[in-house]
């Protein structure tokens, strides 16, 4: 009886063991950061006192949602020339809401305006003639889109970030689905992904949403804070591949507070994800920001926002700085649209202007 005892525990080790043996593990790596261009965004007719979603299309076409949620603006990623605005008051072909608007999508000749408090979008040419109301039918009506991050039309469905209407920040954190399939009728298909548990330890504030993007026919999703997941996703919602990622500058301790928000220990929050979505490489680009301590009373001083690469063929991340504290209260847009090894991303500066800046890091 014994010897059956001792053989079943040789075998449940090696099975053990076998398993940690196939476990991947990322090396870090260092690497070389060269600005490309920089180029100054004609905001001159705005007052943006944030800006949100932002995104470029055909490598030409810099689009993105203004603080006030009352429009969508584009401007030539090039020249940084002002080309459009989407708003009630500058479209003639069909009434639409004042507000509520910071998310879009362009398919095409089409821009799709996301509507989230009215979860309907509102569909025109680039030329500003109305197509089409699409009303968004969640499965019941405690499911809303939330502002930013994910809303795209893709192969005739829409892909959106949800939040589910709770009382408390805990719980849309435990009933919320990360992402919502509707068909181009806005007739629900499916939602899937779930917030990590530890943010449901304790009262908790993001300053970002989880981090999404769709890239060659896969959704992958990067959380805010804690341990640094990457999940991959096929677009029928099934779970197809984790990755941890490691870091020498991010911390994933949790700051929970007890009464006051402003009263938790700082948190380092993943803030962007990005890449070449018509490329078949697996290789992603993050941004977070990062303190030095935790302490509310000197860490401020210590922000970083960081860029990390990350190279899922080769297993390999790289990191590097790309501001200081100056750009804690405006911190950087890293736009998810990576062209070949090019990254780009929107800044305002000290001299109060709006650039679009592009970078190799290699």
């Amino acid at each position: 009886m014994k010897i059956k005892i001792i053989l079943c525990l040789l075998i449940l080790l090696k099975l053990t063991s076998c398993k940690q043996s196939d476990e991947l593990f990322f090396e870090t790596v260092s690497g070389n950061l060269t600005i490309v261009d920089s180029v100054k965004i004609d905001d001159s007719g705005f007052s943006f006192s944030s800006v949100w979603n932002v995104k470029v299309y055909n490598d030409s076409m810099l689009a993105l949602g203004d603080g006030s949620f009352s429009s969508i603006n584009m401007f030539h990623s090039k020249t940084g020339e002002f080309l459009a605005t989407f708003e009630s008051d500058s479209i003639e072909s069909f009434i639409i809401p004042k507000k509520s608007y910071s998310n879009f999508s362009i398919n095409g000749n089409r821009i799709y305006l996301l509507n989230h408090l009215l979860s309907k979008v509102y569909v025109f040419a680039l030329n500003k003639e109305f197509i089409e109301v699409v009303e968004l039918k969640f499965k019941d009506n405690f499911y809303k889109p939330q502002f930013n991050v994910l809303f795209e039309f893709v192969d005739d469905r829409y892909y959106i970030s949800t939040d589910f209407d709770g009382v408390s920040m805990h719980e849309t954190f435990k009933h919320s689905p990360l992402v919502s399939v509707f068909n181009a009728n806005g007739d629900f298909i499916n939602d899937f992904g779930s917030y990590p548990k530890p943010y449901l330890e304790g009262n908790l504030v993001l300053s970002a949403n989880e981090n999404k993007i769709i890239k060659d026919g896969k959704i992958y999703i990067l959380n805010v804070a804690g341990v640094p997941i990457l999940k991959e996703y096929l677009l029928n919602g099934d779970l197809n591949g984790v990755y941890k990622l490691e870091s020498e500058h991010h911390d994933p301790e949790i700051g929970y507070y007890t009464d006051d928000p402003f009263s938790a220990p700082l948190t380092d929050q993943f803030n962007g994800l990005a890449s070449d979505q018509n490329s078949p490489k697996k290789v992603f680009y993050a941004s977070y920001h990062s303190f030095d301590t935790r302490d509310r009373d000197y860490g401020l001083g210590t922000y970083r926002w960081m860029l990390m690469k990350i190279d899922l063929e080769n297993m390999t991340i790289k990191e590097t700085e790309i501001a200081g504290a100056w750009y804690l209260d405006d911190y950087p847009n890293l736009i998810p649209q990576v062209k070949g090894d090019t990254v780009s991303f929107l800044i305002r500066e000290k001299d109060e202007n709006l650039y679009l800046k592009r970078l190799i890091f290699d």
